[in-house]
């Protein structure tokens, strides 16, 4: 039997043995670990399940096993940040507690570096604070219980002194802060809040390194891509060089040598799935998991395999679509990038009727100039892994264009190549290995969005008074224009939470079980479901699944 932990998709919820066991080396993994381990502020950007964590978590790893290392790494996860946002609703110094929550849980994580190094027992690590105290301020933080936090104010200032005063004790060079899931939060405020932090903490000997998404970080006024930090892009492209190799080797290093030979007897079919899961191994991890039965029946039908790949562009869209809940602002944006997409999707399926295997394209070019509110559903459609940004093609006096790629699983799934009655397998493996550089369709604005006014059609959803429901006149209102009553957001966290746990990525039949079951309903039930006592007593739920459906919980609003 294989165990399920084969199929655990984020690489934070597998253990060190298997994180270990399991590893597989990304093309150009080398240079960006090295670009990683060494001095100098760094932000690596991808969308979801595209493997920034795994490179954060190989990073820490590396330096903490090499003994000949000079580099302290901290890793810190900052995923739950979601869960201060609601202080910037109702406290005056959600910034300051905000930044207390940054600096504590780098505090936390250099404990647990020294605990994991072989020098530790040489710092006398009670100096800088209780860990036991440190979590619990960082739990009453999240909470939002400030009131019961009685500590001294830690700054940035001296956090770098204490770092320092380490790296000189355990002498080494240098530093480096692993910040994952930096830039996932989708109050704008957190964000800004953050990158001042993540600017006041680098020094020559402190680095740091965070994973930020495409689309939807927001950057304070001061910091700047290129002056302040490198971005690098970590997506593996299906373009990509030894594309097909890296997702066979990941598939064969999770399931075994056995059981991957028996996906080979099928070869087109394995490799349609790889170029559908869009460089995403979350995604095909997901997508192989329904094909097994035990490591002895597990088969790659054609009909089973069109479906799985149809249910993974669905769950990538929903991802999107989950956007218009995390961003209610943007909320007619995203149903007007709804229409749009389709629209890419049609426009390629005409530009590709007839041609040759060899001549079907995927990308779609837009002219410049690319109005901001399109350019923020673009932004939304890489942070959900719909589309990757292909660079730019001057055209010369026809125009410049911005490239764009579409999801191999909506191309597939709307059979986008060849227009054919049913979609040949074989033909399809054939086209996305061999893609033409220069032959796609170039469309204006105009031509996309049709009939549709840029200026009037993107409205901003903006919460109306509560006390006269009048609508707000502007983003930056503070008071109501007709009664004058002091104007508030809702809290998007909270929101949130308040959602039906059918919203998750499991089965109606599987979440209709878990209500009638257990007290659970909405997605905040699951976050308070302590040690997943309520999800236990589900029939055919056990603590590999109990734990999965905690971190769908914790993902949905990460």
């Amino acid at each position: 039997m294989i165990n399920e932990e084969v199929f655990t998709e984020q690489a934070e919820y597998l253990s060190q043995d298997s994180f270990e066991k399991w590893s597989t080396t990304l093309h150009e993994e080398g240079n960006i670990i090295r670009k990683l381990s060494q001095a100098g502020a760094k932000l690596i950007t991808g969308p979801r399940g595209c493997g920034k964590t795994t490179l954060l978590l190989k990073v820490n790893q590396k330096l903490l096993n090499n003994s000949r290392s000079k580099v302290l790494p901290i890793y810190v996860n900052y995923k739950s940040s979601l869960k201060l946002e609601p202080l910037y609703r109702n406290n005056t110094n959600a910034a300051y507690w905000f930044n207390q929550w940054l600096l504590y849980k780098v505090l936390f994580g250099l404990y647990e570096s020294l605990e994991n190094n072989n020098n530790h027992e040489n710092i006398e690590i009670k100096s800088l604070n209780n860990k036991r105290n440190i979590e619990s301020i960082i739990k009453l933080l999240e909470l939002g219980s400030i009131d019961e936090i009685q500590t001294e104010t830690l700054t940035s200032a001296s956090l770098i002194e204490i770092i320092e005063k380490i790296i000189k004790e355990l002498n080494l060079t240098r530093c480096v802060l692993l910040l994952d899931d930096a830039g996932h939060a989708f109050s704008s405020e957190q964000q800004q809040d953050f990158f001042e932090f993540f600017r006041e903490v680098k020094t020559k000997t402190i680095s740091p390194k965070a994973a930020v998404y495409p689309g939807v970080t927001n950057y304070s006024s001061s910091f700047h891509i290129g002056h302040d930090a490198e971005e690098i892009d970590v997506w593996l492209k299906p373009t990509s060089e030894g594309y097909l190799e890296f997702m066979h080797s990941l598939l064969k290093t999770r399931i075994g040598e056995n059981t991957f030979n028996k996906l080979l007897e099928t070869k087109n079919n394995l490799n349609l799935l790889c170029f559908a899961a869009y460089g995403i191994p979350r995604s095909l991890l997901n997508m192989i998991s329904k094909f097994y039965k035990s490591d002895t029946q597990i088969k790659l039908a054609n009909k089973e395999v069109l479906r799985v790949i149809k249910d993974n562009f669905n769950r990538t869209y929903q991802i999107y679509d989950s956007l218009r809940i995390k961003l209610p602002m943007y909320e007619k944006f995203i149903d007007i990038g709804g229409n749009v997409y389709e629209r890419f999707l049609n426009i390629n399926k005409d530009f590709n009727k007839g041609g040759r295997p060899e001549k079907q394209s995927a990308i779609i070019a837009i002219q410049r100039p690319v109005p901001s509110e399109l350019t923020k559903v673009m932004g939304f459609f890489q942070y959900a892994g719909l589309v990757s940004h292909q660079g730019i093609s001057n055209r010369g006096e026809k125009g410049v264009y911005e490239l764009y790629e579409l999801h191999y699983s909506g191309i597939i799934d709307r059979n986008a190549f060849f227009s054919s009655r049913g979609v040949n397998i074989e033909n399809y493996c054939t086209a996305f290995t061999n893609r033409p550089n220069h032959h796609y369709p170039r469309y204006s604005v105009s031509g996309i969005l049709s009939e549709l006014e840029v200026d009037t059609t993107f409205k901003l959803s903006l919460p109306a008074c509560p006390n006269c429901n009048t609508p707000r006149i502007s983003e930056e209102s503070k008071f109501c224009s007709s009664c004058g009553t002091k104007l508030k957001d809702a809290s998007i966290f909270e929101s949130i939470v308040k959602q039906d746990i059918t919203l998750l990525p499991i089965t109606a039949n599987r979440a209709n079980s878990i209500k009638d079951n257990s007290n659970i309903n909405c997605i905040k039930d699951l976050l308070m479901d302590i040690d997943n006592r309520q999800l236990r007593m589900v029939p055919q739920i056990g603590p590999i699944w109990a734990n999965r459906i905690k971190s769908y919980a914790e993902e949905f609003f990460a």
